[in-house]
């Protein structure tokens, strides 16, 4: 016969196993935009969907990549004044595509076609089991790239991501 203390070490070991247990199954979703130089488009989809991820308390992490990167580079000031507009603190720096960043992520999300197709290259030795689920961010049609178009253009882009990026990353 257990004594009271012995059920009540019992009792203690099993709620924190099936704590851990619990803990250990819920695995967060991993998100990796991309677009061409990593300065525009995938940094401020990045820092609209790291926002929308913190006031929606959803467990999902973001990165952000560009197929013709030069590493470093910072987002351009268009996209940081249209960001600071809408009081979304962001200081990004461009990142080049890598084989280990597809096979970090869960979904990638590409501006163009272009951009997922580079990515499926890049991505070409991953075993099946691990590669991630390539898709448009906008569903059917292609992001163009606001570089050099004026900020008007990158507040165009600013509000069709802002309808764009709440829809997608609930269905994650």
């Amino acid at each position: 016969m257990l004594t009271y203390a012995s059920l009540l070490s019992l009792l203690k070991f099993v709620t924190m196993t099936t704590k851990m247990s619990t803990k250990t199954q819920i695995k967060s979703c991993k998100l990796l935009m991309l677009c061409t130089g990593n300065t525009c488009r995938s940094q401020m989809a990045h820092a609209m969907s790291e926002q929308w991820v913190q006031l929606n308390d959803k467990d999902i992490e973001i990165q952000s990549r560009g197929i013709r990167v030069q590493a470093g580079e910072p987002t351009t000031a268009h996209a940081l004044g249209v960001l600071c507009k809408a009081q979304i603190k962001w200081h990004g720096r461009s990142q080049p595509l890598l084989e280990k960043d597809l096979q970090w992520a869960d979904y990638v999300w590409g501006m163009t076609q272009e951009h997922l197709d580079i990515a499926i290259q890049v991505g070409r030795e991953l075993h099946k089991t691990s590669r991630p689920c390539y898709q448009l961010l906008a569903g059917d049609k292609e992001l163009s790239d606001p570089l050099n178009a004026g900020l008007e253009r990158y507040e165009e882009l600013f509000d069709t991501l802002g309808i764009l990026l709440p829809k997608r990353l609930e269905e994650v």
